[in-house]
């Protein structure tokens, strides 16, 4: 059953508590004084203990702060014995970090009963910290897995620059850079629903589709409408119970030309001298939802103009007041970093991100890319 450690110096208590728990199967050992029972709990981690309040050598609420004070003693639950009156000494132990009390003199039925829901309390949450620990690692390697999609550096050829914080629970944001001939990439950026191992790891697979796609990307006669197509074709709701956006683009960084389609994604934006606009033509429904026709919109950009696209973790943090960043002031910091290089530009999104949200922790990946003509 459970492991139990009595501590009390009056013998005929000690055997009268063993003689009813060794009866219920439990395992009890015993001790007479505090300093014996903070070193007998440290060598034999019972998994209860049951204190008596007056003992010999100190007040077993010292005892049981040291107890509490350790962080290997401090899980385990403590139920103090007092006397039927001591209603303060009571109260004080309870508020100190004792689970119950028991009163003397004392029911062989009620002390089985105390026991028993403590140690029942004690395994599932012991259960439950190993869950949770568990869990935490499955995030922790989800997240690692997560951020290897993500590209380590531009291809020279293209100016381009991104910020990608990932969200504390793991999101699933994912882009990429690929070359298709000599003038053209394809650029994507994905965002998949929810949060959690399940995100971090449907992103993975999208990740793996594009790469064995690449084939016909890498062919000059790749077509952006068939690719989104036979995205939205191999990811279908009902096969994955989870749906995602994403804004895939050609861009042809001789001719300035920019291809692009959304499919419910935040619509990009492009910047120049004069202002900063929302490119929300031809947007579709969502990834997974047999809603994709792969329309395709055609961007003609001057020298110096941006292409930005983002996920909505950035435009939809909040502050210590519940106010959402937004679009606009999205739009105002790029058209006010007009001028600035495109590391300065995302340094200054970071450090503007970061001054608004203050304390509060992002729940969703926060990913923006510009690409500079």
């Amino acid at each position: 059953m459970g492991k139990v450690l009595v501590v009390d110096d009056d013998r005929s208590i000690r055997v009268l508590l063993k003689s009813i728990l060794v009866r219920d199967q439990h395992d009890v050992v015993e001790c007479a004084d505090g300093l014996s029972a903070f070193k007998i709990a440290t060598e034999e981690q019972p998994e209860l203990v049951l204190l008596d309040l007056m003992l010999p050598d100190c007040n077993g609420l010292e005892v049981l702060a040291d107890f509490k004070n350790n962080s290997n003693l401090e899980p385990i639950p403590v139920i103090v014995l007092t006397g039927s009156s001591d209603r303060e000494s009571r109260l004080k132990a309870l508020s100190s970090g004792a689970v119950d009390f028991i009163s003397k003199p004392f029911l062989p039925e009620e002390v089985l009963l105390r026991v028993n829901t403590q140690l029942k309390l004690h395994n599932l949450i012991k259960s439950l910290r190993v869950a949770i620990d568990s869990l935490q690692n499955d995030v922790l390697a989800a997240g690692r897995i997560q951020t290897a999609l993500v590209p380590i550096s531009p291809p020279p050829e293209l100016s381009v620059a991104w910020t990608y914080l990932p969200s504390y629970r793991v999101g699933g944001d994912i882009f990429d850079i690929i070359r298709i001939d000599e003038t053209r990439f394809f650029v994507y950026l994905a965002d998949m629903s929810g949060h959690g191992v399940n995100a971090a790891m449907l992103s993975v697979m999208v990740h793996r589709f594009i790469e064995d796609y690449k084939n016909s990307i890498e062919d000059s006669g790749f077509d952006l409408k068939d690719f989104m197509i036979e995205l939205d074709r191999n990811f279908r709701f009902e096969k994955f119970n989870l749906f995602f956006t994403i804004v895939s683009a050609v861009i042809d960084f001789k001719r300035r030309i920019i291809h692009f389609s959304n499919a419910g994604h935040p619509s990009p934006l492009v910047a120049n001298s004069e202002k900063c606009k929302v490119l929300s033509e031809e947007k579709e429904g969502l990834i997974g939802m047999d809603m994709i026709d792969g329309k395709v919109c055609e961007l003609q950009l001057s020298e110096g103009d941006r292409f930005i696209m983002y996920t909505d973790g950035f435009t939809e943090a909040t502050n210590e007041t519940g106010e959402m960043l937004g679009e606009e002031k999205l739009k105002s910091i790029i058209q006010g970093c007009h001028g600035k290089s495109l590391s300065e530009t995302i340094d200054s999104l970071n450090s503007e991100f970061r001054d608004f949200c203050g304390s509060v922790r992002s729940e969703d990946d926060i990913s923006v890319m510009i690409i500079e003509m």
